[in-house]
């Protein structure tokens, strides 16, 4: 699968209360246990996953309405694209980007106009996953159940391990990196790490620990 195999746990520096160190750990760290949301019925379920050579071996079963994912499938956000010289004069290629949200149905093809003859050609278009289109789950592109807006952003995680890191960034006075510039801390939105926001982070994190605790 496209989604990368997450970097070793060992040699996490230890925790000194007030000081935060970025272990250089991606988010793809937290991706083998991920609370999710059913596309189909929105049940809360699990995404579980390992890591395999080379690649990740995944399943969800949804108890509500017992639809099963396993590795290879998608349902989430995707873009379709394509492309083809004009119908109608030949000189122009005609590209088609599209981004389509989770659920919606897309066409086998689009319109494109030609630059060239201002006329409008079908393009046949493919598709392919859109892992970036938060916030979801990696693997399957389902909506994740740990998400908390705020007034400055939208907060999500994937586990109660990724809370935790999270929690414990929030808490810190001190934030020291060693240029781990791939890093889930290092990406994180500037929101979240600006200094007059960290109390603002910690409830938020601290209300997502609370739902998962009573899920």
């Amino acid at each position: 699968m496209a989604v990368q195999r997450p970097p070793g746990r060992r040699g996490r520096p230890a925790s000194v209360p007030g000081r935060h160190f970025d272990d250089g750990r991606g988010l793809n760290a937290f991706a083998d246990r991920i609370a999710v949301r059913c596309h189909r019925c929105d049940t809360p379920g699990w995404v579980l996953a390992s890591w395999q050579p080379y690649r990740w071996t995944v399943r969800f079963r949804c108890t509500g309405c017992s639809v099963a994912l396993d590795s290879g499938d998608w349902v989430g956000a995707v873009c379709m694209s394509g492309r083809r010289p004009c119908g109608y004069c030949g000189h122009q290629w005609l590209y088609v980007h599209r981004r389509i949200a989770s659920g919606v149905r897309s066409p086998a093809t689009f319109p494109a106009r030609c630059g060239q003859c201002g006329r409008s050609s079908d393009v046949d278009v493919s598709a392919a996953p859109l892992r970036d289109a938060e916030p979801a789950d990696p693997h399957f592109g389902l909506p994740l159940h740990l998400v908390e807006p705020t007034r400055v952003g939208l907060l999500w995680a994937y586990n109660a391990e990724h809370l935790q890191a999270l929690h414990e960034y929030a808490v810190a006075t001190l934030r020291e990196t060693k240029g781990h510039h791939r890093s889930m801390f290092s990406r994180l939105p500037q929101w979240m790490k600006l200094a007059r926001h960290r109390v603002l982070l910690q409830r938020a994190v601290e209300r997502l620990q609370k739902r998962l605790l009573q899920g």
